[in-house]
Formats: C-alpha cells, structure tokens, sequence
C-alpha cells in the first residue's frame, strides 16, 4: 500500500469513529482530480469546495442532513445533493437551468405565476376538491418565465432550453 493510500485509509477510519454510523466506501471517486481543487485554492480561484457522500436510504440521509458531520478537525453542514443544469427547473422560482439552493429570488408559482411557491397553489373555488400544490381545472395557467398560458414545467415553454 503506497503513501497515499495509507493516509487516505487512516482519514477514513477517522472518520468513521468521529461519525458513527457512516462508512465510507473502499473506492472513493473524486469528482474533480483533488490535486486540482488544491491548486485552484492556493491560487485563491476557490475558497471551499463540497464532498459528497451516499448515504444507503432515506431515513439515515434525513438523519445526517439534520446533524453536521465532522471531518479534520472541522463541522461541516450536511445538505441534501441536487443534481442542477439546464433541464432543470428550479422549484421556488420555477425558472430553468438552476436548482432552488442556488436561487435567490422570491418564490413564484409554476401554475398560476403567482408570488408564492407552487406546493403552496390552491385555488379558492368553492366545491373544488383539488389538493394544495396541485394544477387543477379552475387554475388559470400562466407561465412565470414566459407569461405563456401554460405551466413553467410544460416542454412548450421557450425558456427551456
């Protein structure tokens, strides 16, 4: 076993005893060569970069968002990984291209284009038996990106690209 591959194992059982309950899995994969993200920080082009662990099922992955995990001596926030780019559609703003932890702008929704989010639509139509945050029949359509008659998830909207 090399040099590397010896501390690379000693910084996984640490790990481990510091975290208890997650295992790092024996093939570790970099998402982008880790002898770059060195350089690009002593460079000052980053100052942070993210890792990401796979958790085995929901119930473990909801217990470690809620809870930091610790690494080199460090807490770290653990959040939720949501693949973005451009066919997907943020769900705050329902504008494509980025995910709703990269958005920051105020809430619009993807049926009606109104200022709140669409899990929060419901329409006020008596005798409606729609559920919250569900397009139904009363609900007139109208794009937040486009200002098209039709939803901002809909594949004929232009701002889909």
């Amino acid at each position: 076993m090399g040099k590397g591959a010896e501390g690379l194992q000693q910084m996984r059982q640490q790990f481990e005893v510091v975290n208890e309950g997650i295992v790092i899995p024996p093939q570790v994969r970099w998402l982008v060569n880790h002898h770059t993200i060195g350089e690009r920080r002593q460079n000052g082009e980053i100052a942070v970069s993210s890792v990401v662990f796979v958790v085995k099922g929901s119930r473990a992955a909801q217990s470690e968002i809620k809870k930091r995990i610790k690494a080199a001596v460090l807490w770290y926030r653990v959040e939720k990984y949501t693949k973005g780019g451009r066919d997907r559609c943020c769900e705050l703003r329902c504008g494509w291209g980025h995910i709703e932890n990269k958005c920051g702008r105020k809430p619009r929704c993807g049926y009606c284009s109104g200022h709140h989010r669409t899990s929060d639509q419901k329409d006020n139509v008596v005798g409606c038996t729609a559920k919250q945050g569900a397009l139904c029949s009363h609900t007139l359509e109208k794009c937040p990106n486009f200002k098209g008659n039709h939803i901002a998830f809909s594949s004929r909207c232009v701002t889909k690209t």
